[in-house]
């Protein structure tokens, strides 16, 4: 089976950092995060400056790295698919290398890891790479992923979403998921 997994606030928190960097930033030049994310510029200027140290320092979630090597054990391919892209106002990223050495500190093995992805089109590298399921936080990725014919898992543990069935909670509950619908 071929997984797709996204990365922030999917295997990652990345949220509560960036949160904590903008908070940090605003108090420094004097003006309200919500005006700061509200102006492209600001917006731009602050993730330029703090992108590489949020990314650095997203903690992976509970039980991540155990499925993820079970389900790599098991003979699954996983795939990284992740809207984190190279693009810069200052100078661009080399986001692979940014992602690799996050990976290589969590001590997580994956197959493959694919870029700049985010709605239309994450669902055309679901299409593209033959992914079997997706697995994402975001219910825009999961309306486009689905639309394309492919199936989804939402993932949601921190109740931003108020779903009765069909996505998931935590790791244990992916990993589970994945076992009863292969």
């Amino acid at each position: 089976m071929r997984i797709g997994i996204g990365m922030d606030d999917t295997i990652c928190r990345t949220t509560e950092i960036v949160h904590e960097k903008l908070e940090e930033y605003s108090k420094k030049i004097g003006l309200n995060p919500l005006d700061i994310m509200n102006d492209e510029m600001l917006k731009d200027i602050f993730f330029d400056t703090y992108l590489e140290e949020i990314y650095d320092r997203a903690i992976v979630k509970r039980n991540v790295k155990d499925v993820i090597r079970r389900l790599r054990n098991k003979g699954n391919e996983i795939y990284l698919i992740t809207a984190r892209t190279n693009i810069s106002r200052k100078e661009p990223y080399n986001i692979y290398s940014i992602i690799q050495k996050w990976l290589d500190k969590n001590d997580i093995e994956v197959d493959a890891v694919v870029s700049s992805a985010y709605g239309e089109e994450k669902a055309e590298v679901c299409k593209r790479y033959d992914i079997d399921l997706m697995i994402d936080d975001n219910p825009y990725n999961y309306k486009k992923i689905t639309e394309s014919g492919k199936r989804c898992l939402l993932f949601d543990d921190r109740g931003k979403y108020e779903l009765r069935k069909g996505y998931a909670t935590n790791w244990l509950d992916v990993e589970k998921y994945i076992e009863r619908n292969r």
